[in-house]
C-alpha cells in the first residue's frame, strides 16, 4: 500500500506539473454552492401567489427563430449558468447580472427551509428576464446542497434524506427507484426544473482521497444502472437530472491537488464511461463535463471542461450524446492555476460545451459574456457554434414547457416537513443500508442477556441512539463528548471521565465521526477496552478510517453526515439489536432439477442481515461487497414462497418436486419484524 502511494504520487506529479499557485488559496475560486455566506436573515414571505407566470405560452415551433430575435450578447448570456449569492432572495449583484445579462439558468445558495426555496423560485420567475427574452430559466440546485448546514433545527426545516453512498450499500432496485421519487417529490413541489445530479465519478482510488458520501461507490454497472433509475424517475416528475463529473475521476482528488483520472484509455469504457453510457440510453438530456485532468484520454492535459477530445470525440461522437453539454465550474482553483476564468470558458465553448456553469454570479460572468461577443466579433469564435448551443437549449426546455409550470407555493413546500410519509420513507432506505463489517465474538446483536447495561458516547447522535436502543433494552446510558464538538478533537479529561464511570458497563457504543480527530477517537476506544468493555462503533460518513477500527469488536457503517444523523441512528438501533431489514442475495444461476425430482429451498440460503454491503474498497479486507450477517431469524417476521405451478409455501425450510417439464419462476417474499417486505425471483429449469 505505501509503494502504491508512493507511485501514485510520483504519477501526479510528472502528469499535472502544477505551478506553485495550485498550492495557495485564491480569494473569489473555489466556493460552492455550501460555501455561500449568509446574509443577515431577512423576513420571509408568508405566502407565494398561486399564478401562472406572465409569459406567452404559445409554444415555439423553431427555435432557431427564437435565436435571431435576440442580440449576439443575449444569446451568449443564455449560454451561461449562474450560481447566485443572495438568501433569501437575489441580492443587488444577483439582480444586476439577472437584468443586464440574463442567463440561461440559475442554481440557488442553500437556504434553511423548503419554504424559502420555494419563495425564491417564485421570486426569480416573476422578474422580468423571461419577458425580455421569451426564454424561460433553468431554476435548478443539488437538493444535497440546498440545505443550510449549522442552522439550529427548526419545525418546518429539510428532511434528512440517505445519501448517495446509503443507496450504494442499500443495493436494491426498489430502493433506489424510491429514493429518486422522493428527491423529484421534492424538487417538484419546491418548483425546481432542473437538478444537478447525481454525481456518477465513481469512489476514490487514490490512496489519499478522502471520498464522499454523495457517491454511488465503486461498481461501474451499480451506478449506471441507478443513474439510468434516477434519470427516469426525474422525467417522469418533469425535472431535468444532470449527471455530474463526466467522464469520471472527479473522486480522485489528494489534498492540494486537482482530480485526474488516471483509468487508461483501453478500459475506460468498461468503468468510468459506463453509468454515462447507460445515463444516456436511459434518455439524460443534460451532462455535465467537470474540470478534471483527464492525461490518458488527452494527451493535451486540459482540464476535462476545456477538451474538445473529452466533449466532442467521446461524449458526441463514441457515446452519441446529442443533449445539452454543461462545463465547469470555471471560476475554481482548477481552472484558475491554468487559465484566467474568462479565457477558460471560451476555450470550453470552443471546445463543444453548450453552458458554461459558475459557482457564483456577478462581475466575472458579465465579463466573460461580453469577452466571448468580442471574440465572435475578431473571428476567434464562431456565433454559429453559439447559435446551435442556444437552439439546443431552447428545444430542450420547449419540450419540459417550463414557460407553462405554475409557480410554487409555500403551502406546498411546507408539505415536505409535514408529511410523515417523507420521514418514514427516508427512514426505511437508510434502514437497509446500515452495514456490518466486523461482528467478533458474535457481540451483535445487544441482546438482554449478554450485552447490558449499554452505554453510548460520542459527539454526534447519542441521544437519538440511546433513545432508539431503549425501544428494545434497558438500562441504556449515554454519555454526549460536548467539548469535542468545538475543539474537533476529543481531550483526554473527557477520556478520563467516560472510563472512571465504567463501572458495571458490558457494552459501550461509540459513534465516530469523521470531523473529530481520528487519532483521539482511537484513543477513546483503546481507554474504554482496557477497561474490558466490549466495544462496538458506528462509523459515520464515508468509510476511509475502517481499517484504523478493527480493535473494536464489531464495527456498523452509517452512511449519514454528522450533521443530519439522527434518522440514521434510528436504523442503527434498529441493526444493533437484531432487528435491521432482510435482504436477499442476487441469484446468479437457475435451479435444475428433473420432473418429480425433489428440491430443497432454504431462506436461509439467500437470505441474509443485516441488508446492507460495503458500496467501496478501501483495502483488504474492507472491499466491495464485504456484509457480515448475523442470524437472519431474528429479524424475520413472515416467509412466502411462490413455485410459479400455482404452489405456495408459508415454511423457512420446504421441498418442492414438480410434475411437468419448464422453466418455472419462483418468487420468495421475506417481511421482517417492522413488517417491511423484500422479494426476490429465481428460477428453476425443469427436465
Amino acid at each position: 500500500m505505501r509503494n502504491l502511494h508512493r507511485l501514485t504520487s510520483i504519477v501526479l506529479l510528472l502528469v499535472l506539473a502544477l505551478p506553485a499557485a495550485a498550492q495557495r488559496n485564491q480569494t473569489g475560486f473555489g466556493a460552492s454552492t455550501r460555501d455561500v455566506v449568509d446574509a443577515p436573515p431577512t423576513p420571509e414571505p408568508e405566502s407565494t401567489p398561486e399564478t401562472k407566470p406572465d409569459t406567452d405560452e404559445s409554444p415555439v415551433d423553431d427555435p432557431g427563430k427564437l435565436v435571431q430575435s435576440l442580440n449576439l450578447r443575449q444569446r451568449v448570456s443564455q449560454l451561461m449558468l449562474v450560481t447566485l449569492t443572495g438568501t433569501p432572495r437575489p441580492d443587488a449583484s444577483d439582480q444586476e447580472l439577472l437584468a443586464k445579462y440574463s442567463p440561461g439558468g440559475v442554481i440557488l445558495p442553500p437556504v434553511s427551509r423548503p419554504t424559502t426555496a420555494a419563495s425564491y423560485v417564485a421570486a426569480i420567475r416573476q422578474m422580468p428576464m423571461e419577458m425580455a427574452t421569451g426564454i424561460p430559466l433553468f431554476i435548478g440546485t443539488n437538493l444535497y446542497e440546498l440545505p443550510r448546514r449549522g442552522n439550529a433545527q427548526l419545525d418546518d426545516s429539510f428532511i434528512a434524506l440517505p445519501s448517495l453512498l446509503a443507496i450504494a450499500a442499500a443495493n436494491d432496485a426498489d430502493v433506489t427507484k424510491r429514493l429518486a421519487g422522493l428527491t423529484a417529490d421534492h424538487l417538484t413541489l419546491m418548483g425546481f426544473n432542473f437538478h444537478l445530479g447525481p454525481s456518477l465519478s465513481l469512489a476514490p482510488t487514490l490512496p489519499d482521497a478522502t471520498g464522499s458520501i454523495e457517491c454511488l461507490g465503486s461498481d461501474p454497472a451499480f451506478v449506471g444502472d441507478t443513474a439510468a433509475a434516477i434519470v427516469s424517475a426525474m422525467t417522469e416528475h418533469k425535472v431535468i437530472a444532470v449527471p455530474m463529473g463526466f467522464p469520471g475521476g472527479g473522486a480522485n482528488r489528494a489534498p492540494r491537488m486537482p482530480a485526474i483520472l488516471l483509468t487508461p484509455s483501453a478500459t475506460v469504457a468498461e468503468i468510468d464511461l459506463l453509468p454515462f453510457k447507460k445515463a444516456i440510453e436511459a434518455g439524460v438530456e443534460v451532462i455535465h463535463v467537470g474540470n478534471t485532468l483527464v492525461p490518458t484520454l488527452d494527451p493535451a492535459n486540459e482540464p476535462a471542461s476545456l477538451s474538445s477530445v473529452v466533449m466532442r470525440d467521446i461524449l458526441r461522437q463514441q457515446l452519441g450524446f446529442q443533449g445539452v453539454i454543461i462545463a465547469g465550474p470555471m471560476d475554481t482553483n482548477d481552472i484558475a492555476v491554468k487559465h484566467d476564468p474568462t479565457k477558460a470558458a471560451i476555450m470550453a465553448l470552443q471546445a463543444g460545451a453548450d453552458m458554461i456553469y459558475w459557482n457564483e454570479a456577478g462581475r466575472r460572468v458579465m465579463k466573460t459574456v461580453d469577452d466571448v461577443v468580442t471574440a465572435i466579433g475578431n473571428g476567434e469564435m464562431s456565433q454559429d457554434a453559439v447559435d446551435t448551443s442556444l437552439a439546443r437549449i431552447i428545444a430542450l426546455k420547449e419540450k419540459y414547457e417550463l414557460r407553462k409550470r405554475e409557480l410554487p407555493t409555500t403551502k406546498d413546500a411546507a408539505a415536505l416537513a409535514k408529511k410523515k410519509a417523507y420521514p418514514d420513507e427516508s427512514y426505511e432506505i437508510e434502514r437497509r443500508s446500515i452495514t456490518l463489517v466486523q461482528n467478533r465474538g458474535n457481540v451483535l446483536p445487544l441482546n438482554k442477556a449478554e450485552s447490558v447495561p449499554v452505554g453510548v458516547t460520542g459527539v454526534a447522535g447519542v441521544e437519538t441512539l440511546a433513545d432508539a436502543l431503549e425501544e428494545y433494552i434497558k438500562p441504556v446510558s449515554r454519555q454526549r463528548i460536548g467539548s469535542a464538538k468545538y475543539g474537533g478533537e476529543i481531550y483526554d479529561f473527557e477520556i478520563a471521565r467516560l472510563t472512571s464511570h465504567i463501572r458495571g458497563i458490558k457494552t459501550v457504543v461509540v459513534i465516530v465521526t469523521p470531523d473529530i480527530r481520528m487519532s483521539t477517537q482511537l484513543e477513546l476506544i483503546s481507554a474504554l477496552r482496557s477497561k474490558g468493555v466490549r466495544v462496538v462503533v458506528v462509523l459515520v460518513g464515508y468509510p476511509s478510517t475502517l481499517p484504523d477500527l478493527v480493535d473494536a469488536e464489531a464495527i456498523v457503517l452509517s452512511y449519514s453526515s454528522p450533521d443530519a444523523i439522527d434518522q440514521s441512528m434510528r436504523a442503527v438501533a434498529d441493526v444493533l439489536v437484531g432487528q435491521g431489514p432482510l435482504g436477499l442475495l442476487p441469484v446468479v444461476r437457475d435451479i435444475h432439477a428433473k420432473v418429480g425430482e425433489p428440491v430443497s429451498f432454504s431462506v436461509l440460503d439467500i437470505l441474509r442481515s443485516p441488508s446492507g454491503m460495503l458500496p467501496v474498497t478501501i483495502e483488504a479486507p474492507f472491499v466491495a461487497g464485504l456484509s457480515v450477517p448475523y442470524d437472519p431469524t431474528f429479524s424475520l417476521r413472515k416467509v412466502e414462497w411462490d413455485f410459479g405451478d400455482g404452489k405456495q409455501s408459508k415454511e423457512f425450510f420446504v421441498e418442492r418436486a414438480y410434475t411437468e417439464p419448464g422453466r418455472y419462476p419462483i418468487t420468495l417474499t421475506v417481511t421482517d419484524k417492522l413488517k417491511q417486505t423484500t422479494s426476490r425471483t429465481l428460477y428453476a429449469v425443469v427436465e
